[in-house]
């Protein structure tokens, strides 16, 4: 059985560690933006910021990226990809970015988002954050920033359930891959 948090409160307190960490280890904000790649990484990166910015009382640069013309595996896909927009309201260019997904797996859609990121321009560093880290990797790609490190078959996938008005996330859902 694999030890997934389910209730928003061990949720919550992945979110508020993850918080806890980046007030750790980043010293000053003036040139830190976070990128969250749509949909699961983009509501991690929406809480963290909303946390940050309760603590250190000041507006935090947020921005949506869509990668799904920037995967690998287009030629090969049977049906065209949901592609939605990318909302990155300021320059990359030598910022500390923060991206953010919600789960890591073979590295794939951090590579894509990476490729996304730099057509924009030119950052200074670029971190990456994940709420879940789980084995499987097909690209030498490690986070920096991890909620929880899981063990997870092949054939499954974790989704995270979004509330209502998709501000914060109420369950994480595990389901079988869809072939």
């Amino acid at each position: 059985m694999v030890d997934i948090p389910h209730s928003s409160k061990d949720i919550e307190g992945m979110l508020r560690d993850l918080t806890n960490t980046l007030m750790n280890m980043i010293e000053k904000w003036d040139e830190v933006v976070f990128i969250g790649i749509r949909s699961g990484g983009l509501l991690v990166a929406e809480n963290v910021v909303r946390l940050l910015e309760a603590r250190i009382g000041k507006h935090i640069p947020l921005g949506a990226l869509d990668i799904a013309l920037y995967r690998d595996d287009l030629s090969r896909m049977r049906f065209y990809p949901e592609v939605r927009s990318t909302d990155i309201p300021f320059s990359v260019d030598d910022k500390a970015i923060i991206l953010v997904d919600d789960v890591l797996h073979t590295g794939r859609s951090v590579r894509a988002a990476i490729d996304h990121i730099v057509d924009l321009g030119r950052p200074r560093r670029i971190y990456l954050m994940v709420l879940f880290d789980r084995s499987g990797r097909e690209f030498p790609i490690q986070a920096d920033f991890v909620g929880k490190t899981i063990d997870l078959p092949a054939e499954k996938i974790i989704k995270l359930e979004a509330s209502e008005d998709e501000r914060s996330i109420i369950d994480i859902v595990i389901s079988e891959v869809k072939r």
